[in-house]
């Protein structure tokens, strides 16, 4: 059915009127037409960039990266392309080829038109990685981890990452000055005003949240910048000191009862 519907594609694409520029483009060897106009003045539309899409989805962007990237690349920086698959597609060809700022850039791209794609976060993740940006890697896996929890690849992730970034310690904050300091509500079962949230700037440029209930630290807020959100968060889910839990800043938590029981 799939080869059906891209053979269909395929010839709708290549009688398009908005698309007959590229019938002078040879796809394989990824040499362009060099007559000073570029593909987005051609008239490409949506119908186009998503035919292009599911092209290079049957190429197959792992066995053949460097069509897939032929066949893309002209494309991918034209404001009319809204395609969620052009973009995965092109980032997994990318990452293939061991080029990852790029894959990571098409991957990012992929994720603004469809957020909540758990398999484009698990490659993201590892483009991050590859590119020696762990504390991205982990919040991408982190997300990926949300709709697939069970996925033994993200699982295996998270746990390397974890031990690379010593997640766990408990960052020293004794040196740090507060910059925020103020009771909030964190629960969302029930009103808690009384737990704490404080913020400390670091040193790097980064940030420590952490939040308490009389003085009882159960959560670490990590950032490596100032900007919202948070990478990630460990908790301390039954109040013996060490943090065996980590989520990324969007993931649903509240007080734990070792804490803070609003009995």
């Amino acid at each position: 059915m799939r080869k059906i519907l891209i053979l269909t594609l395929s010839i709708l694409l290549f009688s398009h009127p908005s698309a007959r520029a590229r019938m002078d483009m040879t796809i394989h060897s990824g040499q362009p037409r060099t007559d000073g106009v570029k593909p987005e003045e051609k008239g490409i539309s949506a119908f186009d960039f998503e035919a292009l899409a599911l092209l290079s989805v049957d190429l197959n962007p792992n066995e053949n990266p460097d069509e897939v990237i032929s066949l893309l690349e002209p494309y991918k920086d034209s404001e009319n392309n809204q395609s969620f698959i052009f973009y995965s597609s092109l980032g997994l060809a990318y990452k293939n080829k061991e080029r990852f700022k790029e894959a990571i850039a098409a991957y990012v791209r992929s994720l603004e038109l469809e957020p909540d794609e758990p398999a484009v976060q698990y490659y993201l993740g590892i483009a991050y990685y590859k590119n020696n940006e762990l504390s991205k890697a982990l919040r991408s896996f982190l997300k990926s981890s949300e709709q697939k929890p069970d996925h033994p690849g993200i699982k295996k992730w998270i746990d390397q990452l974890t031990t690379e970034l010593s997640i766990y310690e408990v960052p020293d904050i004794s040196k740090l000055t507060a910059a925020f300091d103020k009771n909030i509500n964190v629960n969302r079962e029930k009103p808690d005003k009384e737990s704490r949230l404080r913020i400390y700037v670091t040193q790097d440029g980064g940030r420590i949240q952490v939040l308490s209930v009389d003085d009882k630290i159960y959560s670490y807020g990590i950032d490596s910048d100032t900007k919202k959100p948070v990478d990630y968060i460990i908790i301390d889910g039954d109040g013996d000191g060490k943090f065996e839990k980590v989520i990324n800043s969007k993931g649903r938590f509240g007080v734990p009862t070792w804490a803070y029981n609003p009995e």
